[in-house]
């Protein structure tokens, strides 16, 4: 059962996750891309959607998702809110 949360509450998950994956984002714009500007590689941003998945109960289609579309803190957001609403 997805839960519906609001784009704050998803916000503040996805910034424990990377907490947690000793990731900072500090002095980061939300719509800065992670992966290009080295703040994380691929394999750890696959990682930390992973990990939102399970935190969510949600499931990423990543079929239908092109994963450069969300790279930043604010696409990230979105599609996750898409997700839960």
């Amino acid at each position: 059962m997805v839960i519906k949360m609001s784009e704050n509450d998803i916000r503040k998950i996805i910034y424990k996750i990377f907490e947690q994956n000793d990731i900072s984002l500090q002095n980061i714009n939300e719509d800065t891309s992670l992966i290009s500007n080295g703040i994380v590689d691929s394999m750890t941003f696959v990682n930390i959607l992973l990990a939102i998945e399970e935190e969510l109960n949600i499931e990423i289609d990543f079929e239908n998702i092109d994963i450069n579309s969300i790279v930043t803190i604010n696409s990230l957001c979105d599609t996750v809110s898409k997700i839960t609403n």
